[in-house]
């Protein structure tokens, strides 16, 4: 898998692209800026608090997410699999972003990678592009915040039931 013609068939399977579909030419023009990386298995794509600037298409492999407990012991909190072109790091496309989990190879594996410099470039000449993109990082950013707020929500009445208990 190597042309611009197989990657952008891929990139319209990704959620965070999906509202580019109507936008002739924006997906071959999304896979010209976006480069093809490998990496071992046992390898760490991302490290939970780094700063990340990338943000990944899983294309071949398996990778397993994990996340740090307050504790600060590794969890393992999914396994993701190239044959749904899972992607991941949207966070790195915003300034300052910092790593939500640890992203480790299960396998060899190879990623679509689309560095934050040229997201920027790709935005600034091509808003039509660029602004469909952070509607969805928006989309999902809010979707993670209120699921947050949620669990919050949960955890706070759990320890207000135990205290009252007592």
């Amino acid at each position: 898998m190597s042309s611009a013609y197989e990657y952008s068939e891929i990139l319209k399977k990704v959620f965070l692209f999906s509202d580019l579909a109507n936008i002739a030419g924006a997906f071959e023009k999304l896979a010209s800026i976006m480069e093809k990386k490998t990496f071992s298995k046992g390898q760490e794509i991302t490290h939970q608090g780094s700063a990340g600037n990338e943000f990944f298409v899983l294309i071949g492999g398996q990778l397993s997410v994990h996340k740090d407990t307050i504790e600060g012991e590794d969890y393992k909190v999914a396994l993701l699999e190239a044959k749904n072109f899972p992607s991941f790091g949207e966070g790195g496309l915003i300034e300052g972003e910092v790593r939500s989990a640890t992203i480790i190879c299960e396998s060899d594996v190879e990623c679509l990678v689309l560095n934050k410099l040229k997201f920027d470039d790709l935005c600034l000449n091509f808003p039509d592009i660029g602004l469909p993109i952070f509607k969805k990082i928006s989309q999902s950013l809010i979707k993670r915040l209120n699921q947050t707020s949620n669990d919050l929500m949960l955890l706070h009445k759990a320890l207000m039931d135990e205290i009252r208990s007592q």
